[in-house]
């Protein structure tokens, strides 16, 4: 998301091709997890208004029982193996509940969870 909502970032052009063209927009779900790392990395208020223009328009996957039980199994599990962190463990937890592909670009955070499929465009 962050390089889809940032048009300075190298990887904006291709991001927003694979979500516009290979997911489709109306295809992609957030995690709230996901939301709330944009809100985080807000820098001012300006920021802040355009990350909520621009997921407005995306549903956002809450946080529920399934989530938090699979991603404190998923924390007991790669934590101490893989470093697992923990807004990662709920992001995989919710693609997993949820039976998603994980799109992100960063393959190396998800990779050891052989449950989860990561989606991975020819292009990405």
């Amino acid at each position: 998301m962050i390089d889809y909502l940032n048009i300075n970032s190298q990887r904006h052009p291709s991001t927003k091709n694979i979500l516009k063209n290979l997911i489709g927009l109306d295809n992609i779900l957030l995690s709230a997890i996901t939301k709330m790392e944009l809100i985080v990395g807000a820098t001012n208020k300006t920021d802040l208004n355009n990350i909520n223009k621009n997921i407005h328009k995306f549903s956002i996957a809450l946080i529920g029982d399934g989530v938090t039980q699979t991603a404190i199994q998923l924390l007991q599990e790669y934590k101490l193996s893989h470093g697992l962190a923990l807004p990662d463990a709920l992001i995989a937890a919710t693609a997993l509940i949820l039976e998603l592909e994980l799109y992100t670009y960063n393959i190396k955070d998800y990779k050891f969870i052989n449950s989860l499929v990561l989606f991975e465009p020819a292009n990405q």
